[in-house]
């Protein structure tokens, strides 16, 4: 997947964008959902809030996910639960579907500085 030339950064303490199929015309049929890759650094107020509440900090932070309605539940996957809790910065993936009850993320986090 490609980054879309979309997203924002707040410092270097959060930044996102919308990944989007480098090669689409090579996929039989198109998804409506959406991707995105969020990055944060963990001990920011803005990391422990994500860490904490990911879906209050989403929804104020990537308009663009389209979660605005409260019955949405988030569900995450910590691929490398063996890092401690806080390590400098953290990478997310999520994926969303319009009208879905489930936003859908993938958390690594990385012990070296960025």
């Amino acid at each position: 997947m490609a980054m879309e030339q979309q997203g924002s950064t707040e410092g270097e303490e959060f930044g996102w964008s919308r990944l989007v199929p480098e090669n689409p015309g090579q996929l039989p049929y198109k998804d409506s959902f959406s991707v995105f890759l969020v990055q944060v650094k963990s001990d920011s107020d803005i990391g422990r809030a994500l860490l904490n509440d990911p879906l209050t900090v989403l929804r104020e932070n990537v308009r663009e996910m389209g979660i605005d309605d409260e019955d949405v539940r988030a569900q995450i996957l910590r691929v490398n639960a063996e890092v401690p809790a806080n390590p400098v910065r953290r990478s997310e993936v999520w994926m969303v579907y319009p009208g879905s009850t489930t936003a859908v993320g993938v958390q690594y986090k990385y012990e070296e500085e960025g």
